[in-house]
């Protein structure tokens, strides 16, 4: 009989959680080949999700938490999740029943049966999704998968059963900005993806808002990609080969015709887009030398505050 964990990051979860796992343990009943095992993660909630989150624990023997001493991010949730895992396959998903438990038994038969390390759910459609919004997601992942070899199929979440080797391979990455979509493609192994169709959540609210997907999207694409930094050094070139030519093009009509006083607005037109550029460039570079600079500080990616794992439960 194989071990399952089931990774489940939190985040002012106060009024669901306890729907969350008595929905999934009715969809866990009918897999009694497999022994479930939760592990519930609270980032730094605002709410009383870390006392929901105890209560269950106290109703329930299979279920572990952990709780940070603020809120450090849902990246940095699953990998305190992961690093805590000690079963043969882990689940990876929301705590907003967004992510189906019902696909259980299809998403196990896959690595359990059919042989992949992975598999992986694929949003078609999102009931109430905003057209702008479906907008923003599409051109993120096709700009992602033009600027990177890291490639993401259109829907991809992060909503997953993984095999124990897969997740170790994982844990290898302990880079503190974290983008999981990214390195959960970035491993490798076989992946196999399953379509499904996500709702509104019923209980609580979303804390994403348009300026936290934007920079989740700004995070995926720095923390695999250099093409930005190559474009820079494109536009570069091109400016300056444009620079010779305009230069070469003044020296011929002063030449021929003398100097020229009128000219202000051209100038002026040149000044203010070249200004434009190199703020650009450098806000670019900034994101870049930012990464590293947090990087090179080498502090821990989450602080526990409250668990019950006792150490020999950790992985």
């Amino acid at each position: 009989m194989s071990s399952i964990d089931i990774v489940v990051p939190c985040y002012n979860e106060e009024a669901g959680l306890a729907n969350f796992v008595e929905v999934t343990n009715s969809v866990i009943a009918e897999i009694p080949q497999h022994n479930f095992r939760y592990i519930l993660v609270n980032d730094g909630s605002r709410d009383r999700t870390y006392l929901v989150m105890k209560q269950l624990a106290e109703k329930y023997s299979n279920i572990k938490y952990i709780s940070f001493s603020r809120n450090f991010g849902k990246e940095a949730a699953m990998y305190a999740g992961f690093q805590h895992t000690t079963a043969d396959y882990v689940i990876v998903m929301d705590a907003d029943l967004q992510h189906p438990p019902k696909m259980f038994p299809d998403m196990i038969r896959e690595v359990v049966e059919n042989g992949y390390d992975c598999c992986a759910l694929q949003r078609t459609a999102r009931e109430g999704e905003s057209k702008f919004r479906g907008l923003f997601s599409k051109w993120f992942f096709r700009m992602q998968n033009a600027l990177s070899d890291v490639k993401m199929p259109y829907g991809a979440v992060d909503y997953r059963i993984m095999t124990r080797q897969m997740v170790d391979s994982i844990l290898e990455l302990c880079e503190a900005q974290r983008f999981s979509k990214g390195i959960f493609s970035w491993v490798g192994f076989n992946t196999k993806w399953l379509p499904f169709q996500t709702v509104d959540r019923e209980l609580g609210k979303t804390t994403w808002n348009f300026w936290k997907l934007f920079k989740y999207a700004l995070d995926g694409i720095t923390s695999f990609s250099v093409a930005p930094l190559r474009f820079i050094s494109g536009l570069g070139i091109i400016i300056f080969l444009a620079a010779i030519i305009y230069i070469i093009i003044t020296l011929i009509q002063t030449a021929i015709f003398g100097i020229d006083v009128p000219g202000y607005a051209t100038t002026l037109m040149i000044v203010l887009f070249m200004g434009g550029i190199v703020e650009f460039s450098l806000g670019i570079i900034g994101e870049y030398l930012g990464r590293v600079f947090i990087e090179s500080k080498s502090r821990p990616i989450y602080i526990i505050h409250r668990t019950n794992f006792d150490k020999e439960d950790k992985h």
